[in-house]
């Protein structure tokens, strides 16, 4: 288990070396994805939203604000966004996801160590105290049974 342990950990330490990468990529994307505008009636707008308040406020008509919201989109996808993300962006978030599936399965791993090490010292104490393997099998499931009750009960 060490040794696959040791290999998570540096997949883990890797992956975070590249999302660091894009990282930097990102805030370059993102920055040149917020400068992209469109005009209306010679005002700047930067978002759907400024387009729609100006169609909410009778400023502009519903078909313009449709051509003013696809002219922005198609500047933004020209600009690397897709549905709110740029390709960096995405790639950070997709590393991130695979990250915490690495960290998630470490930790289990490690939980797994740490219950199988209790168990041991457990069966240790018991051997001293002279108890056969039966009879600590037996003892190990009534303490199962009594952290269950517990559970059930909401006492812990």
């Amino acid at each position: 288990m060490q040794e696959e342990l040791k290999a998570l950990e540096v997949i883990k330490t890797e992956l975070k070396k590249i999302q660091e990468k894009y990282q930097k990529k990102t805030e370059k994307e993102r920055a040149k994805v917020n400068e992209v505008y469109v005009v209306v009636q010679g005002e700047k707008y930067y978002s759907e939203s400024e387009i729609n308040d100006w169609y909410q406020n009778s400023y502009i008509t519903e078909k313009q604000c449709d051509k003013y919201i696809e002219k922005l989109q198609n500047k933004l996808s020209s600009a690397g966004e897709y549905d709110s993300l740029t390709t960096s962006e995405r790639i950070c978030k997709m590393l991130d996801n695979t990250i915490m599936d690495y960290v998630t399965e470490i930790f289990e791993i490690k939980q797994k160590e740490e219950k199988e090490s209790k168990r041991k010292e457990r069966w240790e104490i018991a051997q001293q105290q002279g108890c056969s393997y039966i009879e600590w099998l037996q003892q190990e499931e009534v303490s199962r049974q009594s952290v269950e009750y517990e559970k059930l009960m909401g006492v812990n």
